[in-house]
């Protein structure tokens, strides 16, 4: 029994270290395609003609069904590959990484920058446009080769594609699905425009007793407004994704769901998507009817659509695994509130602040008026999670504020660089002095107590031990290795959008400390001193462009 535990514990180990190393070659590709993207000017590729044109056509469909190729191989790699892939696994983890690929790669992606500059702004004097892609598609070619050898040898690379063996045929059909599901639900917007405006003005006549819907324009107008929704900002998109996400997830839980009445989850995603989007546009009409467009325009319309495709993949989710009569499995589920989920604990406190964002954000009219709500919904979460946080080391010492100070200067230096200056947003300035000052007060707060803590929680709590054992509170903070460490200071940088940079250089400075010191109280007491001295600066010295 013993010699069974101790390899199963090395086992797992092993498919740890190959599931950084996947991470780790996803996040690099990601990172570099930002930065390749800087300099490719996508305004001249749409307007581009002939090769041009083509060439962009290859680049976005191209993209797609390698991310969606991507995922089906992982999700059919793990469900039905797990036992012939083990060795493969094995041997990856127990050969060392090669620093010289690594090099060789970076070397390869600097060569792709100008080439990259050369696609869309070619002059007839310069390299002709069939030489520029031939060598950005021999460029990047290398580039990915050199990065897969960084992480092993290329023998094992193929051994692990040739155990997947017919899987990759199942994954390929998966994905020209999953490509062609956003064209199609685009496209099913001029079938579904005429019911939906009918339903439309159907709900809102007893209310704007003055609406005329008209589909064959795609408009909507009154005797104080008139819009126009065209295929773009439909909100069908979340169409193709519900179909998506609801065969991803069958496939996945396929030994768990009852067939065939759990493929009913499919039509059901299907039409309640149709239906909250026939709600969106309602609504929408109405908040501009009540006098205020900028707030339909900036905040309800750029909002609500995924709001709806949100909420409707995870009732789905949630109500059909606890469902007897759809899942063989749902008794195992014990009532709410009967057992602590420690993910939850680390989780919900920053989910439940970027969801009360962006309930303020859709309530919004290009200013964030309803802020406190952040900070209301983070503290509540905090406070229900408390019993199971109290079981972290929340002391810290000098060093902790240190390295928040230098964060800090990082990021005043990147902002300088990256962000235009600006002054308080009229927006603010136009509030009553008692809620600006209450507006200030709790955005101060938000930044400085619950932000800090809730993002602590889930990048370093959770995250940075996640990726070495799903039993992640079993991880000491002290036995976290620089993998783990360097995939979560960039997903941390890739939240904070143009400040991505030193975002990232935040992420492994208090992933640092944490590390060191074993003391969640030390990350958390840098990623506050940092935000004190951001709040400084924004109410002392005018610096609004950092909030």
């Amino acid at each position: 029994m013993s010699n069974i535990s101790s390899q199963t514990q090395s086992t797992s180990g092993l498919s740890r270290g190959f599931i950084a190393r996947l991470a780790i070659l996803v996040l690099a590709f990601c990172l570099e395609k930002q930065l390749l993207g800087y300099f490719a000017d996508f305004d001249l590729a749409q307007a581009a003609r002939g090769l041009g044109e083509m060439l962009f056509l290859v680049y976005r469909w191209g993209e797609r069904f390698l991310g969606a190729l991507v995922a089906a191989i992982t999700i059919f790699g793990a469900v039905r590959g797990a036992e012939r892939l083990l060795p493969v696994v094995t041997s990856v983890r127990d050969t060392a990484m090669r620093p010289r690929w690594m090099v060789t790669h970076l070397l390869l992606v600097t060569a792709l920058v100008p080439v990259s500059y050369l696609l869309y702004h070619h002059r007839p004097a310069l390299l002709p446009l069939v030489a520029v892609v031939a060598l950005a598609v021999l460029l990047a070619a290398a580039a990915a080769w050199s990065a897969f050898a960084a992480m092993a040898p290329w023998v094992l690379w193929l051994r692990l594609v040739r155990g997947l063996g017919m899987l990759w045929l199942y994954a390929a059909i998966a994905a020209v699905v999953g490509t062609c599901a956003w064209q199609w639900s685009q496209r099913l917007w001029a079938a579904s425009a005429a019911v939906t405006f009918s339903l439309v003005r159907w709900l809102l006549l007893p209310i704007v007793p003055t609406l005329i819907a008209d589909p064959a324009q795609l408009s909507l107008s009154t005797d104080r407004f008139g819009v126009q929704i065209d295929e773009l900002c439909s909100g069908l998109e979340g169409v193709g994704f519900m179909l998506a996400f609801g065969c991803a997830w069958l496939f996945n839980f396929r030994k768990e769901y009852i067939f065939p009445r759990a493929l009913l989850l499919v039509p059901a995603g299907l039409l309640l998507i149709f239906t909250l989007n026939v709600l969106r546009i309602a609504a929408l009409v109405l908040i501009a009817y009540a006098g205020l467009p900028d707030v339909a325009e900036y905040g309800f319309h750029s909002q609500a659509g995924w709001i709806a495709v949100i909420t409707v993949a995870g009732a789905l989710a949630f109500v059909s695994q606890r469902s007897a009569w759809l899942n063989r499995s749902a008794a195992r589920f014990a009532p709410a509130g009967t057992t602590e989920n420690p993910t939850a604990s680390y989780l919900l406190p920053l989910l439940a602040i970027l969801a009360a964002g962006t309930a303020a954000q859709a309530a919004s009219s290009g200013f964030e008026s309803l802020y406190p709500l952040r900070l209301i919904a983070g503290a509540v979460m905090l406070w229900l999670c408390r019993h199971r946080l109290e079981l972290l080391n929340w002391q810290f010492s000098w060093r902790g504020p240190a390295v928040g100070v230098l964060i800090f200067l990082i990021w005043m230096v990147a902002d300088h660089l990256v962000v235009p200056a600006a002054s308080m947003p009229n927006a603010l300035a136009a509030l009553s002095p008692a809620y600006r000052v209450a507006w200030i007060a709790c955005r101060t707060l938000a930044a400085v107590v619950t932000v800090p803590i809730a993002e602590e929680l889930a990048y370093r709590g959770y995250l940075l031990r996640r990726l070495i054992d799903a039993d992640f509170e079993s991880v000491s903070f002290l036995a976290v290795r620089w993998p783990s460490l360097l995939i979560t200071a960039v997903v941390f940088g890739f939240a904070h959008g143009s400040l991505w940079l030193p975002g990232i250089v935040a992420g492994l400075g208090y992933g640092a400390i944490l590390v060191r010191s074993g003391r969640m109280g030390e990350a958390v007491a840098a990623h506050a001193v940092t935000n004190v001295l951001i709040a400084a600066s924004v109410l002392f010295w005018n610096q609004w462009q950092l909030w």
